[in-house]
């Protein structure tokens, strides 16, 4: 079966639900659902059937073995596979040389296809801002039936589209018998776990269900059923071969060999041996029947697992390798040059790698408008398929966070070839929660929670309008409320209302000692327009009411009367295209603010600030640095006490507390360096120092090279799935120094 790690904890889950899947297993054997035959192209010999078995990355093997095959002019008269058999042999099967295939799994990037949520590149501004919430990505669906989980972990866009990028060729061709070599994909019904054989219908979706292991990947449906992985029922599917005629048989068995008793040492080793123990007994039964005519391939490269995939030379290898030594046998079957000249020739050729594209036709299940959808589409009419262009104009339409998956086929009808996109629906999630959770603590202050949820309905209407309800519990409590309408088919011009409350808590602090713990309390109400300019930049205008006091947590009272009000007008032009908020490796994200507050618009006096920050990340291998310039201003230094700039702590002149630093003016000029250590994809982690200088000051005239305070830090961190995770040390010039722990609340942008 396609992508099982027993090395790796992030497939725990994945292995758990398959052992439930496992339960009609045993009544599988045998049973199969219309394997039509189709007619043998040479009544002078033997047919050949090839039979491709799953086993994950293992599966790149099989290329090794075609190359081993074609170099010894043997035919192949029929193809089955599984999972990952399934791709290697619908690929063969529609002319595709071992070659190309080999370049067509080169051009994949293995890393990220697993990583199925939507590259941050691609996200529309909207769901960026997501991040700054830190809610957890596993979002619980809500539709008609009530809350709901994901059906996969992931959904399978990218694996979907990758899959779209190799098998294209002969998405005009529907009944497999009429490929170049008549082929099957198995995959397994959910319903009664028995095989289900797939011989007609959309080439690359039907790879798909082949290779949907249960609870990593949503079940596919096709003919009213509901698929899963095909090894579950059947990994190496000789019996199917049989009836499509084969009279020999080449089976190549690529799945995870059984580990020994010394290498079972942990939970997961245990549960992934029972996995390979229920898998094999359908796949040593169907072994049995093998003749000593047939040809049983194993390849090697024990060493590397089912989800190595970017070790596709080592396995490639290996499958040439154990070809080799059958080398005999298969050559029992190889014809003279001239006669398997002649049987390569008699092939239909049906794989058109360039067609040209004379209509485009949307497939939309989603609350969309067809147009939000058609206006993302850059194909032109009359000009052959631009694969590249296609998938970045599907991994933004995916990005819109409405769509399960985003496809496509092509489709001929007489003489033209059409791009049909399938827009899918998320029908699990018409509305959906999500969670969040912070926790910050310093030596000098203590620690502070925070529980964030958010309720999200998207279908307000078919331009993506939106309703968001906030509410954090903790430390900081707030609750928000939020219509954000964006105002044509582009979606870049908008109109957003929010109201709510929210809390702030800093540390008063005198003579480097914390005097008090306050907290600012805003009601508020804010309306806003604005235009998104290629998801990474966005110019917004507002006005913005505060009804606000400060509260006394503990030590002395600030202020004896707390009270206030803020009123302004804002203008802030924001730009993000970071690849990742918490640890960025790339990108730059900037922001521009201006706001005017004016007694007219309810403040309590008038004063103007100017907001500054620019920063961007860049990396080499391993090693990342990270930069970042920081400016703040208040243009008559007369801001009130409550809206004077409040910073310091972590990466804000470290050493120094969260907050404590209080001016009319702020500035921060800092270089950030970390590595990543190790290579656990869903776990990163890193560690690195800081360097920084800066400070708050009340008058122009303070601000100068003596009161410029130098600061750094040495931190350890992880980007988890709940936010960053930090864990820090910070000292200044001035002998100031601070413990700090952090969890989902990055510090490099804000």
């Amino acid at each position: 079966m396609l992508f099982l790690k027993r090395d790796n904890v992030k497939k725990i889950y994945f292995i758990l639900l398959i052992l439930f899947s496992y339960q009609s297993i045993s009544l599988a054997a045998g049973q199969q659902n219309n394997a039509a035959t189709s007619t043998p192209f040479d009544p002078e010999r033997p047919k050949i059937g090839l039979v491709l078995s799953g086993g994950g990355a293992r599966g790149f093997a099989h290329i090794g073995v075609l190359k081993i095959l074609e170099q010894n002019n043997v035919p192949i008269d029929y193809i089955v596979g599984t999972s990952m058999g399934s791709i290697i042999g619908g690929l063969y099967a529609i002319g595709l040389s071992p070659a190309e295939i080999e370049e067509g799994i080169k051009g994949i990037a293995w890393d990220k296809v697993f990583d199925d949520f939507a590259y941050r590149e691609y996200k529309t501004f909207r769901r960026k801002q997501d991040d700054f919430d830190f809610f957890s990505i596993h979002r619980i669906g809500i539709n008609d039936d009530g809350l709901q989980l994901s059906p996969g972990l992931i959904e399978g866009q990218q694996i979907e589209l990758a899959l779209d990028r190799l098998a294209h060729p002969a998405f005009h061709i529907h009944d497999y018998d009429k490929l170049s070599i008549p082929f099957r994909a198995v995959a397994t019904n959910l319903e009664n776990g028995k095989p289900f054989i797939i011989k007609n219908g959309n080439l690359a979706r039907a790879m798909r269900a082949s290779m949907s292991i249960p609870g990593a990947l949503p079940p596919i449906t096709i003919d009213n059923t509901l698929l899963v992985d095909g090894g579950i029922a059947n990994n190496i599917p000789i019996d199917i071969a049989r009836e499509m005629g084969a009279e020999i048989i080449i089976a190549i068995d690529v799945s995870a060999p059984l580990s020994k008793k010394e290498e079972l040492k942990s939970t997961v080793d245990v549960t992934g041996q029972l996995t390979t123990i229920l898998t094999r007994r359908i796949a040593d039964l169907q072994i049995k029947t093998l003749t000593e005519n047939d040809v049983l391939i194993i390849p090697g490269a024990l060493e590397v697992s089912s989800s190595d995939f970017e070790q596709y030379e080592t396995l490639i290898k290996a499958g040439e390798d154990a070809a080799l030594v059958n080398l005999e046998n298969i050559k029992k079957l190889s014809l003279p040059q001239q006669q398997y000249s002649k049987h390569t020739a008699s092939l239909p050729s049906v794989a058109r790698i360039d067609p040209v594209i004379s209509f485009i036709e949307i497939n939309n299940k989603t609350g969309l408008r067809d147009e939000v959808i058609r206006v993302r589409i850059h194909q032109k009419i009359g000009k052959p398929l631009d694969i590249k262009q296609l998938e970045e104009d599907l991994s933004y339409i995916y990005g819109l966070d409405y769509s399960s998956s985003v496809v496509y086929s092509l489709e001929t009808r007489g003489d033209k070839t059409g791009l049909i996109i399938y827009a899918r629906g998320r029908n699990w999630a018409h509305s959906y929660l999500q969670f969040g959770l912070s926790i910050k603590s310093e030596s000098e202050v203590g620690a502070f929670t925070n529980f964030d949820a958010a309720y999200t309905k998207q279908d307000l209407n078919d331009l993506a309008g939106e309703f968001r309800a906030t509410v954090g519990l903790g430390s900081e409590p707030e609750i928000s409320a939020e219509i954000y309408q964006p105002l044509n088919i582009d979606l870049d011009f908008f109109v957003a209302a929010k109201i709510g409350i929210n809390t702030n808590i800093f540390p008063n602090v005198i003579n480097n000692n914390v005097d008090s713990i306050e907290r600012f309390h805003r009601t508020f109400i804010d309306i806003s327009t604005g235009k998104v300019i290629k998801q990474t930049t966005r110019l917004k205008l507002g006005l913005r009411h505060n009804e606000g006091r400060t509260v006394t947590i503990s030590g002395n009272s600030l202020l004896s009367n707390g009270d206030f009000r803020e009123g302004f007008f804002y203008a802030s032009l924001f730009h993000d295209s970071l690849d990742n908020l918490s640890f960025p490796n790339s990108g730059l994200f900037g922001d521009l603010i201006f706001r005017l507050n004016k007694e007219s618009l309810g403040a309590d006096n008038d004063y103007e600030q100017l907001e500054f920050l620019l920063s961007g990340a860049g990396t080499y291998r391993r090693y990342t640095i990270f930069s970042r310039m920081m400016l703040k201003t208040t243009l008559d230094e007369n801001a009130p006490f409550n809206a004077a700039f409040r910073n310091g702590g972590f990466l804000e002149l470290s050493g120094t507390l969260e907050q404590a630093l209080v001016g009319q003016h702020f500035g921060l000029i800092e270089a950030a360096f970390y590595r990543r250590l190790g290579d656990i994809s869903f776990f990163p982690m890193y560690a690195g120092f800081s360097i920084e200088a800066g400070n708050a000051w009340n008058r122009h005239e303070e601000i100068n090279s003596n009161n410029t305070i130098l600061a750094g830090s040495l931190f350890i961190g992880a980007d988890t799935f709940i936010g960053p995770l930090y864990l820090a040390f910070g000292f200044t010039n001035s002998g100031e120094q601070a413990l700090y722990f952090n969890l989902g609340q990055t510090f490099l942008i804000r």
